[in-house]
């Protein structure tokens, strides 16, 4: 054990004399040897601890941000499986042909007679597509012809009824010309 007792020796830092120095680790060199290597000890162990702390700021620094990329890859899958959904859920593209062939069966089942159709449109809106259709029709009643136009508006098809114009015949039909249009959302 290094015994400090040893050390009560005076020394006057104005008056070194080499030789009396030399005296003195000589002396009680297996004393400074052992505090020589104390101290080195000491200092390799906080050399070592420093280093060891930084290392693992820097692992925890890294597992922090790959929580955090984690957390964006899983905010992004989700995002991605809703978009899908809300893209499953849109109605079904259709087409011109689709379009005029969806209005010939709901003027069949409503006892409507379609006199005239002009050709559909399609216009490029950019985010979407809207078809336009025009064409005359004629019913026996006023009931058919209202009950054609609400299937029209009420379908899970986006249609909506632009104009109508229409009036009642002589014989008690009723004539009437309407725009239809369809919107298709591009996706």
């Amino acid at each position: 054990m290094l015994d400090l007792g040893k050390f009560n020796t005076q020394i006057d830092l104005k008056n070194i004399d080499p030789d009396e120095l030399a005296k003195i680790l000589v002396q009680h060199q297996y004393s400074m040897i052992k505090l020589v290597l104390v101290v080195g000890s000491f200092i390799i162990l906080g050399a070592m601890f420093n280093d060891h702390r930084i290392k693992d700021q820097q692992l925890r620094a890294k597992m922090s941000q790959m929580q955090e990329k984690l957390q964006v890859i899983n905010s992004s899958d989700v995002s991605n499986k809703d978009f899908d959904k809300f893209k499953s859920s849109l109605p079904k593209k259709l087409n011109e042909n689709d379009l005029i062939t969806l209005i010939s069966d709901y003027a069949r089942t409503n006892n409507i007679a379609i006199t005239s159709l002009s050709p559909a449109e399609s216009k490029d809106m950019g985010l979407y597509d809207v078809i336009n259709v025009n064409f005359d029709a004629a019913s026996d009643n006023f009931k058919n012809m209202i009950l054609f136009l609400r299937k029209l508006e009420r379908s899970d098809i986006p249609l909506m009824v632009n104009a109508w114009t229409g009036h009642e015949e002589t014989d008690g039909r009723i004539t009437f010309s309407i725009e239809i249009s369809n919107v298709n959302i591009h996706t």
